[in-house]
């Protein structure tokens, strides 16, 4: 496994039990829809985060809440659409969070985007 999968799959599993220690229940990792993946979706109170994860070992380059593009962000809304008629969550809330792993901080922003 490259360093940089195992950057991404140690945040992804930091970000998870962040939310759980918040009372999120883990809905899907890794959820795919073709070619577009979401990388958490947890629920709370009727409300389903899909959780984008960006990790990095450092923020010399820029955060990863700045790597979060235009295009990645239309790919999201459509798996998470998809998600949601499949799952049977249509009359739930949605909110889309950006989870940022740089270095060792964890910067976790609700709402980050809108479709």
């Amino acid at each position: 496994m490259s360093n940089k999968r195992e950057i991404g799959r140690r945040g992804e599993e930091q970000v998870a039990d962040y939310l759980r220690g918040r009372g999120y229940i883990i809905l899907a990792r890794n959820f795919y829809y073709g070619h577009r993946e979401i990388d958490i979706i947890a629920l709370k109170d009727r409300t389903v985060a899909f959780v984008e994860v960006k990790s990095r070992s450092t923020d010399r380059f820029g955060t990863g809440l700045e790597s979060v593009t235009p295009g990645k962000i239309r790919h999201i809304v459509s798996a998470a659409r998809y998600f949601l008629h499949r799952r049977g969550y249509r009359h739930h809330s949605v909110r889309f969070d950006v989870a940022s792993l740089d270095g060792n901080r964890l910067r976790y922003v609700k709402d980050a985007f809108h479709p």
